[in-house]
């Protein structure tokens, strides 16, 4: 009789063991964190055409940003790539399946001609760090100078160079050029091709200026209250017969140990051509005053 009551009570002692292992084994059983609900930045149309403004107008456009996730998006910051843009934002935190506007607006004041002005917008979104905002068009300037508001003049000593712009009033008032201020080394005249909108401008280099890079102005007076000087820059050069152009050569800055290398001195090549107005002529000699520069010549006969 003994032997079965010891069997029965070392199987209550096994079971006991095993209930209280597993509940020592559950009471270490790792905790089950659910991961943060996380945002999702949308920008339906990211870029927006204003067409065609006069100069000094005003040019604004509201953006939709979108969340799509199930946490807050957060703005945090937006880099501006033009003057004259400004960026408002509202809310700076868009909720879970909410909308905010970003709000980009150009001061036209200082600006003309075709324009595309970017935003880039940050926020927090994991997936996709920020977004990239558009705002492009055209800015009627209050005075056009066609092709480019500057004159480039290229010439011999004995052969002036002639130039024309188009100056176009793009304001309802009418102008008037009353007067050109330039140096002496310019002959300029002004024609009015349309009375008060539209005028030609003749610039030309006057005979006998000295061989050389000139880089000066024309001003042009006009009527016009509080703006009455239009300022153009000139570039003016005076070739003699005989002109190398380039007139420099620069390789920029190397080591030594790059000079000795010759897959780096194979690219460090450059070429520079010689011309003369008139007959033919030949290259008798070449003089270097540096033995790290190797010069040749092509072709080898008259040109």
């Amino acid at each position: 009789m003994a032997a079965p009551f010891f069997m029965q009570g070392s199987g209550m002692r096994d079971r006991f063991s095993t209930l209280l292992l597993l509940i020592v084994a559950a009471s270490f059983s790792p905790l089950i964190h659910a991961e943060p609900p996380l945002p999702r930045g949308i920008v339906a149309n990211d870029t927006y055409d204003f067409r065609s403004v006069r100069q000094g107008a005003p040019v604004s456009h509201a953006f939709i940003i979108k969340n799509a996730g199930e946490g807050p998006l957060r703005i945090t910051g937006a880099e501006l790539w033009m003057p004259g843009l400004t960026v408002r934002v509202a809310p700076v935190e868009v909720p879970a399946q909410g909308e905010g506007v970003v709000t980009v607006e150009l001061n036209t004041e200082r600006v003309a001609g075709a324009i595309e002005g970017k935003v880039q917008i940050q926020w927090n979104d994991p997936t996709r760090s920020g977004a990239s905002l558009t705002l492009k068009g055209y800015v009627v300037p209050r005075i056009a100078i066609e092709p480019m508001p500057a004159v480039f003049l290229s010439t011999f000593t004995a052969e002036p160079a002639e130039r024309t712009l188009t100056i176009r009033n793009n304001e309802p008032q009418p102008l008037r050029i009353t007067s050109v201020e330039h140096s002496a080394r310019l002959s300029v005249s002004v024609s009015e091709l349309k009375p008060g909108k539209v005028f030609i401008l003749t610039a030309r280099s006057v005979n006998g200026v000295p061989a050389g890079r000139y880089e000066e102005s024309l001003t042009l007076v006009t009527d016009k209250p509080g703006a009455n000087r239009i300022i153009l820059p000139v570039h003016l050069w005076v070739k003699p017969d005989l002109y190398a152009n380039p007139e420099n050569v620069d390789f920029g800055t190397l080591r030594v140990e790059e000079v000795q290398r010759s897959d780096v001195t194979a690219s460090l090549t450059q070429t520079f051509f010689l011309k003369r107005r008139g007959d033919a002529f030949r290259i008798t000699a070449i003089v270097c005053d540096s033995s790290a520069v190797d010069v040749t010549q092509s072709p080898a006969g008259p040109s």
